[in-house]
């Protein structure tokens, strides 16, 4: 998740901050994370999902097609993309010492409801109310293309071929080419040159490499992959399924 140290300006906002490093939590931010998780905790976890939860009511009110949540140390952002139109609005609030992105979030999505029920409880309609909030918080030098979500593409893995993966020292990432194949062969010749009996390998190793790399032969000659929608380093909103997705 993002978690920048620059402020974000409220004059002339191009777009949205981009993910630092090292791994964050996707909730909160902190760098204290454990290896290979995408939150501190649970309960981190859990605050946010139900954070964006509440604010489908707000996204569903403005018929919102996409929408993305990211935050900064300064402040965190929601951008909204109505099905209606070309142009985002982007609602924007900074951030309160202590708190966590998700608690500031709340807070901005109830502001924003609050606004809203001000408006029709002043004899607005509902449409026009919605109308007037997303007008306000109009951007139009922000590319509505930016919180479109791309798919992204996984390699689907059995835990014992994640296993033999790892016995050849490759990624997921190199089998999403067309070379996968190629990247395969060239990872065990290598590490065939260490662990060769005939140079002075262990026996059982190479055992293990060589039914590695057939295994992963194998898996080439049907690749599976799985495919989702997200955005890289913001929370994205798909209208049509009403769903949050966290970030690549």
């Amino acid at each position: 998740m993002e978690s920048s140290t620059h402020p974000v300006p409220s004059g002339k906002i191009a777009g949205r901050p981009k993910p630092t490093r090292p791994k964050r939590c996707l909730s909160c931010g902190t760098s204290l994370i454990k290896p290979n998780r995408r939150y501190c905790s649970k309960a981190c976890r859990h605050q946010i999902n139900w954070v964006l939860s509440l604010s489908k009511g707000l996204l569903r009110t403005f018929n919102a097609r996409y929408a993305a949540f990211c935050f900064t140390h300064e402040h965190v952002i929601l951008d909204v993309l109505p099905v209606w139109s070309k142009e985002i609005s982007r609602f924007i609030c900074a951030r309160s010492n202590g708190k966590k992105p998700a608690e500031d979030l709340k807070n901005l999505i109830l502001e924003s409801g609050r606004e809203w029920h001000h408006l029709v409880n002043n004899n607005t309609s509902k449409s026009y109310a919605s109308l007037s909030l997303l007008t306000k918080n109009n951007k139009e030098n922000i590319d509505p293309g930016s919180i479109k979500p791309d798919a992204k593409v996984r390699p689907r893995l059995s835990k014992h071929e994640t296993s033999c993966l790892k016995i050849l020292r490759l990624d997921r990432e190199d089998l999403s080419s067309d070379e996968h194949k190629r990247k395969i062969r060239t990872a065990y010749k290598t590490m065939a040159k260490l662990h060769h009996p005939d140079v002075g390998g262990d026996a059982g190793k190479f055992r293990q490499l060589a039914e590695a790399h057939q295994q992963m032969l194998l898996w080439t000659q049907n690749p599976q992959y799985t495919s989702r929608k997200a955005l890289q380093g913001s929370w994205s909103y798909d209208g049509y399924t009403n769903r949050w997705s966290p970030p690549l």
